[in-house]
Formats: C-alpha cells, structure tokens, sequence
C-alpha cells in the first residue's frame, strides 16, 4: 500500500442518518492497518485482485497486532487470502495453528442461519457468537478483526433484502460482541435497475467505505462520485422507458432537454458498455463505453440486433438470454463476445428487464464489462501452477533417479571387485583347464566393463548432484598419459591401428587419472563407431597457453539431428545406428564434466566426407571450474 492511497470515512448526518463524505485520511494511518476500532467497513471492489491485497493488508495488521483474526470467506477466496498473505511476509499457516487466524467456509456458515430466503437473527447469533468468542480465547479482552463475504453472497445471488438485512444482523452482533468488521461488494452489482433504495440502505449500515480500484488510481471524492452518478444513470434509465412506455414513438417526442441529459448521464461511465435493447433485442441506445468496448459508432449499430455482438456458435443463445430476463427479471453470463473487428473478448453480462408501470415488457437494460484482461491473467496463473507442478513433479523423479543411481553403484561396486578379484586370482594360479580359463577370462572382462559403468554411474551422480566432478590438478604432460592410454587400448584391440601425433610441450596443471578418463573414453568411442579398418589419430598441439587434444576416426557420419544431443547423459540412439552405443550413454557426458572442471571445453565435427573428430581445449593452468549445463 502506498502513502499517497487514501481511505474514505464516512460519518452520518444528524437530519437523515445517510453516510456522508466527511474526511480523507492516509492509507497508512488508516482503517485496513490502524488498531481495531469497532468500526463496521464496507469495500467496494473492481477485482479480486484488488481485493486479494486489501484483505490481506487488513488481516497482517491484525496478525502484526496479535489481534484475533476471523476470515468468512469462499474457498477460492481463503486460498487467495492465504497465498496473498505468505507473499506479503506473513504465516497464515502458524496463525491457523495458534489459534490466532480462523477461516471458515462463508457458503456453509451462511447456510447455518438463513431459514429460506431469509437470515434469522437467534440462528445467526448463535453461529458467529461462539466463532468470536472462540477466536478470543487466547486473548479475552481483545477486539477480532473479521472479513467477511456473505453479505457479497446473498447480493451477487439477487437476495439483495436478505443481504441488507444481513448487515443490521451484524451491527446487532456488535453490540453484544467486540469485533470489527470488513465486508466487500462488487461495484458492478450497483449498476442493477432496482438497486437504488437498497443501496441507500446498505450505505447506512456502514461506518466507512473504501473505494474501488487500485491503490492510488483514483481520486479521494471518486467513490461518492461514481455512487451517485450510477443512482442517477438508474433514475434516468427509468424515467426514459416510462416515457417510451406512455407515449407511442416517445424517442422522437422527448425534449432536447431530456435527451441530453440521458446522454451526458449515460456516457459518464466509459468502463461498461450500457445500451438499451427494445422487446425484441435491437439496440435503441449506446454510450460511450459500450463504441470503446464493441468499436462501432452509435449510427453503426442503433437498430441491430444484439446477436451482433455474439461469435457465431453461440448466436443461438440470444433468444434465450432475453426470455430469462423476460421471465425473472436479470440475466448475467460470462463469455466470449465480438468487436466490429472481429476481436474476440471476455464479456460480463447483464440484461435486465424493464417494465412500464402496467408491468408490460418495454424492452431490456445490458451492460458489458470487457474482463478480457483479467480472464488472462487467471489463464496464465492456471498455466503457471500447472507448470510449476510439472517442474517440480519432474524435478523430484530426476532427483530420485540420480540418487537411486549412485546408490546402486555403490553398492554393486564391493560385490563386483570380489568377483574381478576372485577371477584375477583362479587365472593367475594356472591351475584351470584351458575351458574354464576362457570361462573365467570372460568372467573377469565382464566384471571389468561392469566396473566401468558403475564407475560411471558414480561419476555422473556426482556431477548432477554434487556440484561438479572432483579433480586433483598437479603438473602432468598430456602426451605421456595419451601414450599410456594407448598403449592399453592397442593391447586390449591389436587389430586397430591407433597413432599419436604432438606438437609442442603438452604439460599442465590438469588431473592425471580424469584425463587419462577422457582419452580412453574417446578413443574407446572411436574404435567402437569408427570404420575397421581406418587409423584413429590422436593429436595434441600447443597455442599459447591452450593446449588442444583431438580424436579423429573415419567412417559413417554422427546424424546432423544428434549432434546437438551428443553430450547428453543417457544418449541413445536409433537401432541400427552406426553410432548406437553398448553403454549407457554415460562416456561423453563425463568427458564434457571433467574437460569443464579443468576450465576447457569439449566440441565435435562429423561428416561423411572427412569423419568424426572430438576436440578438447585444456587451458594449462586453471582453478577448477563448476560443471556447467545442469
């Protein structure tokens, strides 16, 4: 809330006891944050949001305060409250748990006293008073702060004399009880023909007003303002059908007079379109909120019909919507209407019926009210909970996964070195015969590939979930482990021809055993996917302080739509492929984890014409980096 928003008090005349515009006071030291002061409060509101803050505003100065807080509310409305609340700093859930902030269902609680269409005030007293007096019970002499919405109910419900009798129930209540009392009403309910002497009613009922819209969007008087030009537009909306009504072709007989003041009176509202329909639906008025919302001029449209307005699939629906207004007095819906562009938006609509005083249909009152941009909002906050949901629903399987991984590596990696082991040992004895020696040979290179991925498996568990793979830099010569490295594979495949090409000193501050990893990992991959009978190449060259390793086979191209996805853990590819691996996919995306944590960077090329190459870059010197990417 900002300083400069101000509150309206409204005090009452000693000649007629109607609320009049007496003070304006600083938000701030206002009636939504100031102590509890017994005052009976009522909010008028344009939207939820609006009044999702102010409520929230009014129950964290309670909650601030340690006063007893007391929200009668729907469901929406109290997860609203509740989410609003957490947003602004406050803990709704440890004042629910403390006894302090009570919520209740304003459906059910409403249902608890009315007897039909009526409240009865014994059902009443004896619902909210034990609610109060619980709500004290920590503290006994404090004032409950309470919101409620029932009033808003039984009104948006069309028992508007229920809803004012209501609200003397509650000022009846606060003689025998100490609370103060915030309740809320759509301004839009106020456009309703027959809403003017009930309205005058519900403004007596009340000590203080806090006008609608946005904080610091409108003037201090405009709440009066509004009120009373939405009581004149009635009255004259009134007078001009009964002239209709008494007098044949009244529109042409009407004064000039008459017809500039329904003019100036209807066109002061520019945020509804509010025009008149005959008995039969065409448009016989417009105003100037309704040539900004539908965008046609009153020429263009006065004399068509309202279907106009109405997207093709539900035309049908006019005739409907008029013999319910007919019937019983009011039809409102919400739904897609259509603007002289062919624009769609999201429509509030209400016709109402008007009568001339033999009771016979004259014509129909409607008022439109573009929610487009709200309905938007709505759909993205839906979009965005559905998403986060997903995200974290994703989120926590991926977390599940990598830690279900790095258990099962470890615990499989103590069995397995037994076995390695116990093979190792019956081939060193010499003691087989030349059957079960191939029998325990393949034992032993079994558990050896089934070591390298579980080694991989822990590796990549920790570089999802620890942060990055480990390394122990220490001065090394990149050549002298690419010709370890080589030497093993050359023995483990004698049938391929691997050569080794340097240019320049290749030493660095780099870990040994990780990069003795990413050779063999490389050059694994390229006597696996490479041709045959082609030599896989191995060259370090130096620039400066970069040093750049390279793994080159020939043979069938990496498809152009994997590229991308290369380095991804737990590749796989289509059957068939040339590059289809019989791994878990884990080889590279370890390379590209330890080449990032030593500050390089890790890159392939692949065609047909010229064969796959990795290139590494490894900086000589460098403080470890995070593995990036995750």
């Amino acid at each position: 809330m900002t300083d400069e928003a101000t509150n309206l008090r409204l005090v009452r005349s000693e000649e007629g006891g109607q609320p009049l515009l007496a003070e304006a006071r600083p938000w701030r030291d206002g009636l939504l944050d100031g102590p509890s002061a017994g005052e009976h409060i009522v909010h008028f509101y344009e939207d939820d949001e609006f009044l999702f803050d102010s409520v929230a505003h009014y129950a964290a100065a309670g909650l601030a305060a340690r006063e007893p807080v007391l929200i009668v509310a729907t469901e929406p409305h109290r997860v609203a409250f509740a989410e609003r609340l957490r947003r602004n700093g406050a803990c709704p859930d440890v004042g629910i748990g403390s006894g302090q902030l009570t919520m209740l269902d304003a459906r059910e609680t409403l249902m608890r006293f009315m007897v039909g269409d009526e409240p009865d005030w014994d059902r009443f007293q004896q619902t909210l008073g034990p609610a109060l007096e619980k709500c004290r019970a920590s503290r006994p002499g404090a004032r409950v702060r309470v919101f409620g919405e029932m009033v808003d109910l039984l009104w948006r419900g069309g028992n508007r004399v229920a809803a004012v009798r209501l609200e003397e129930f509650w000022n009846a209540l606060a003689r025998l009880q100490s609370f103060t009392l915030l309740c809320a009403y759509g301004m839009g309910n106020f456009y309703m023909p027959g809403d003017g002497e009930l309205f005058d009613r519900v403004s007596g009922c009340h000590s203080h007003v806090i006008p609608p819209g946005r904080v610091g969007e409108r003037p201090v008087s405009s709440l009066q303002t509004e009120l009373e030009q939405r009581k004149h537009l009635e009255a004259a909306l009134r007078e001009v059908l009964h002239k209709r009504a008494l007098t044949a072709g009244a529109m042409e007989e009407r004064s000039a007079q008459d017809l500039e003041r329904f003019r100036l009176l209807v066109e002061s509202v520019e945020e509804y379109a509010i025009f008149m329909l005959d008995a039969d639906g065409r448009v016989s008025s417009w105003n100037a909120g309704a040539e900004r919302i539908k965008g046609y001029r009153a020429e263009e449209i006065i004399g068509q019909h309202f279907s106009r307005f109405y997207p093709p699939e539900d035309v049908a629906k006019c005739a409907m919507e008029l013999e319910v207004a007919a019937r019983e007095g009011r039809f409102e819906d919400e739904g897609w209407r259509v603007r002289k562009d062919g624009t769609r938006f999201w429509a509030n609509v209400v016709i109402s019926r008007m009568r001339d005083l033999n009771g016979r249909l004259v014509g129909f009152a409607k008022v439109t009210r573009d929610l487009t941009p709200r309905r938007q909002l709505e759909e993205e906050r839906v979009a965005r909970t559905a998403l986060e949901t997903a995200l974290a629903e994703q989120k926590r399987m991926e977390e599940l996964r990598e830690r279900l991984i790095g258990i099962v590596g470890h615990d499989l990696r103590t069995p397995l070195s037994t076995v390695a082991m116990a093979a190792g040992l019956m081939l060193k004895r010499g003691t087989l015969s030349q059957e079960d020696a191939r029998a325990t040979a393949r034992i032993a290179r079994t558990a050896e590939r089934m070591s390298k991925i579980i080694s991989e498996l822990l590796d990549f568990t920790r570089a999802r979930l620890g942060g990055g793979i480990p390394i122990h830099p220490q001065p090394i010569d990149l050549a002298e482990v690419c010709v370890e490295v080589i030497a093993e594979m050359e023995t483990a495949h004698p049938e391929r021809t691997l050569r080794l090409q340097t240019d320049g000193a290749a030493r660095g501050v780099w870990d040994k055993e990780r990069l003795a990893q990413v050779v063999s990992n490389l050059v694994g991959n390229a006597i696996q996917h490479g041709r045959s009978d082609g030599p896989i190449d191995v060259r370090i060259r130096t620039e400066g302080d970069v040093v750049t390793l390279s793994v080159h086979n020939e043979g069938p191209a990496i498809a152009p739509d994997l590229l991308p996805s290369v380095f991804d853990p737990f590749r796989s590819y289509p059957n068939g492929s040339a590059h289809r691996s019989e791994g878990l996919g884990l080889g590279l995306y370890i390379c590209q984890e330890v080449v990032r944590a030593h500050g390089g960077d890790i890159a392939v090329q692949s065609s047909n014409a010229t064969g796959t190459t990795f290139t590494v870059q490894l900086p000589r010197s460098q403080s470890p980096q995070p593995a990036f990417g995750r």
